[in-house]
């Protein structure tokens, strides 16, 4: 059988370009899904942006770039989560450029700014997302952290925290921090707030550290010291920090427990809240440290300052009660102080830090603990009236040189004292003190070494102010100006201190929440200082009523010396 061969031709099928690049299109947005399901997300996400402009289908191109941005969130909170917060906004970045973009990038990318240091960029995004989000009570938990932590903005952070607690009424950190807000930022006032917030907080945390330790200190504050006591003795059971246990005993002395508050605050060098404070070297070791046990009648006891200037002066009065307890005291105090101690007499040899390993002793102690050694009490105090003193002809040789020879009453004033007053509210605007300046037949000295807020540059010129802290080279010349002085007034600083360790009559200024040594504010005497005389704020920051009251006072002082100076003439 014979077969014919028939010649087949190939037809070609036509391509349908269109379908085909749909049908790739499909395939990459499937990938695209794919490899970010399996945490691939940088290849991932790579393939959903070169895919989505490939995409014509409207309806089609919203469903694709819902899921970018999806998946492009959850990959920018995995950066998040891994601290990778450049990386994060790089893609929020590009998200941003999107139709369609979730608000929640705007609160993310405000986090990331917080988190990178920049707060001012951190506050423009989360208030964008206040401004747009339905749900923004979060929000303001978020800036309320910043504003508090990075803009240092109590007030504002407050108004924040409130907000965020319409929502969560029962979060006991929002009622803390709002407690403790208050109570930093109004010290006196909003009274029923400060407690109500943090006693919020522990009903609903009755075993939190923090919330415990905050209220104890507002009770303390305003002198409920059962409840206080109560709190105190309960967070001694909640392990106690070394800085809670400092509050502690900065709580007790400023309610006249010395013997135990003095021991308590022998935590102060372990406190993990230090910041800037920095303790001499020889009070980081324990070598050679006396523990106030062993008998010392035969040994030679280093005594060691220890912060400001003012702690210097203030506890040089242990030292004669020192000397009777062992065999000889060596004194370290700051070099600024050296010639007015020596000059003092104190009965023992001054030295500087740099001379303490050429120095043979037995034993150190730092000097803020010698109340414990000496059992002191409120009412024995040693040397209230004075223990340190400068030679009459350093006092006549100084006054010759800087002080006006007449018989205006002359008042020596000091307004602010280191940064550490600053945190604690100590200091006097200058602006309350010019009435002084403008009293007939008084001159006024100032006896501001550095004028950090250069307040005295905006004295008005025709006001009488003489600037003697130039002329210090170190505290001996101060305590010369002092006694040339009639009347000193001071808030609670070096220069106070001073001025009570010479026993020169002084006008001391306390705002109404005091440092925790001053357990005494009101009479004639501070205890520690018999020269001294409070003049205190009857609220935060009312300055004019306790300047009002010196100045009563000052009158009566100058009309005094005008009358004898009349009276002297008479005779």
């Amino acid at each position: 059988m014979q077969v014919s061969k028939r010649l087949v031709v190939k037809k070609e099928i036509p391509v349908d370009t269109n379908k085909e690049m749909d049908l790739i299109t499909s395939m990459d947005v499937a990938m695209a899904e794919q490899y970010c399901k399996v945490n691939n997300f940088e290849t991932g996400l790579k393939k959903y942006k070169d895919v989505l402009p490939k995409i014509q289908n409207e309806h089609e191109k919203n469903f694709v770039t819902n899921k970018y941005l999806n998946y492009a969130l959850s990959y920018g909170q995995n950066l998040m989560n891994q601290q990778k917060y450049l990386e994060a906004m790089e893609l929020y970045r590009e998200v941003l450029q999107l139709p369609g973009t979730p608000i929640n990038v705007y609160k993310n990318i405000g986090l990331c700014m917080k988190n990178i240091g920049n707060a001012d960029m951190a506050i423009k995004f989360l208030k964008h997302f206040e401004e747009i989000s339905p749900d923004k009570e979060d929000v303001y938990i978020y800036l309320g952290d910043i504003v508090y932590s990075d803009i240092k903005d109590n007030k504002k952070a407050i108004e924040y925290y409130e907000k965020a607690l319409q929502k969560y009424p029962n979060n006991y950190t929002i009622c803390n921090m709002l407690g403790h807000l208050y109570s930093t930022c109004y010290q006196d006032k909003f009274k029923d707030k400060q407690i109500g917030y943090l006693h919020k907080a522990f009903e609903l945390a009755p075993n939190n550290r923090i919330v415990v330790k905050n209220l104890a200190y507002v009770y303390g504050k305003f002198d409920e010291v059962a409840k206080a006591d109560e709190m105190y003795q309960k967070l001694m059971y909640l392990n106690p920090t070394h800085s809670d246990l400092h509050a502690y005993g900065a709580y007790l002395v400023k309610h006249q427990r010395f013997s135990e508050g003095f021991k308590f605050l022998q935590h102060r060098f372990l406190k993990e809240d230090l910041g800037n404070v920095a303790f001499p070297e020889l009070l980081k070791t324990k070598k050679k440290k006396w523990n106030m046990k062993l008998d010392i009648s035969n040994k030679v006891i280093l005594v060691h300052f220890e912060q400001g200037f003012g702690d210097s002066i203030m506890f040089a009065r242990f030292i004669d009660e020192m000397k009777k307890r062992c065999k000889e005291v060596m004194l370290v105090v700051q070099n600024g102080l050296i010639p007015l101690f020596k000059d003092s007499k104190l009965g023992v040899e001054i030295y500087s830090e740099a001379d303490i390993p050429k120095l043979k002793y037995d034993y150190w102690i730092p000097m803020m603990d010698l109340p414990i050694v000496c059992e002191t009490r409120p009412d024995t105090i040693p040397k209230a009236k004075g223990y340190l003193k400068v030679p009459k002809t350093k006092v006549n040789a100084y006054r010759k040189q800087h002080i006006n020879d007449n018989d205006k009453l002359k008042i020596g004033i000091a307004y602010e004292g280191t940064m550490a007053s600053k945190e604690t509210n100590r200091d006097i605007p200058l602006h309350y003190l010019y009435p002084l300046m403008q009293l007939p037949d008084v001159e006024v000295y100032s006896f501001q070494v550095d004028d950090l807020t250069r307040q005295m540059d905006r004295v008005p010129h025709d006001y009488n102010l003489i600037r003697l802290g130039k002329t210090f080279s170190n505290w001996e010349d101060t305590a010369c100006a002092m006694n040339c002085m009639d009347l000193m007034v001071t808030t609670d600083n070096g220069v106070m201190n001073l001025a009570g360790a010479l026993g020169i009559k002084t006008f001391g200024i306390f705002n109404r929440i005091t440092e925790w040594r001053w357990f005494k504010t009101q009479g004639d005497d501070i205890a520690w200082y018999k020269s001294i005389k409070p003049f205190q704020c009857p609220t935060s920051d009312d300055w004019p009523t306790a300047v009002n009251a010196i100045l009563d006072e000052v009158d009566k002082i100058r009309c005094k010396k005008i009358g004898d100076k009349i009276k002297g003439k008479t005779k």
